[in-house]
């Protein structure tokens, strides 16, 4: 005989193990494309080689570079997939200070006085950024992490990570601190790898939804 007072707590445990399912499931989405972005970063920045002061960086500069890393590679994509749910706040304090830490890494600033010269327009770093990005985008896709949570927000904090770590690794390898390339070079490739993910990741979204 089943008492009614149970059915409450038997519904409880049936709603949190469908949870702990779904998270086991993300974990075993996320882990892989997390070794793979990081073996494709990593990859990069050996093929291509780091810049040839990295290591005469301020250190606090240094920190914020590392820390950038751990942001955009573990917090925002964990967020975007469904590990991590923090409160508006805290969501709104990590995006504040995603913007904060790139900007800082990238320019130096405020450890390092900002150069205002360097060459404009078009050049290898912006194609490293696009290149890097784009396949860092398509092992977000292959690994479903645009389509993991039900919220379109996924999306934008995914493709948020995946920018950001491109615009890290052409940091870590171009020694010009010049806002004149920095601008156009570094931070343009990253935001149009950001429109670019952004973008495959609605149309992951469609095309999941067009097969359920």
């Amino acid at each position: 005989m089943v008492h009614v007072s149970d059915e409450p707590n038997r519904a409880m445990q049936a709603i949190l193990a469908d949870l702990e399912h779904g998270r086991r499931s993300r974990r075993r989405h996320f882990l892989p494309a997390l070794l793979l972005v990081a073996i494709v970063a990593g990859g990069v920045l050996v093929s291509m080689k780091t810049r040839p002061d990295l290591l005469e960086l301020p250190p606090a500069q240094l920190v914020l570079q590392a820390s950038l890393w751990v942001v955009c590679l573990l917090l925002m994509p964990a967020i975007g997939v469904g590990l991590l749910f923090p409160s508006r706040w805290a969501r709104v304090g990590l995006a504040v200070g995603a913007v904060v830490l790139a900007a800082a890494a990238a320019t130096g600033w405020p450890f390092a006085e900002i150069e205002h010269g360097g060459d404009g327009g078009m050049d290898s770093c912006l194609m490293l950024v696009i290149g890097t990005g784009t396949v860092l985008v398509l092992i977000g896709s292959a690994s479903g992490a645009f389509i993991q949570r039900r919220g379109v927000s996924g999306v934008f904090w995914v493709a948020s990570g995946l920018a950001l770590a491109a615009l890290n690794v052409v940091t870590w390898h171009c020694p010009s601190s010049g806002l004149m390339h920095i601008l156009p070079s570094h931070v343009g490739g990253a935001a149009l790898l950001l429109g670019l993910a952004v973008a495959v990741g609605v149309l992951n979204r469609r095309s999941d939804r067009a097969r359920a």
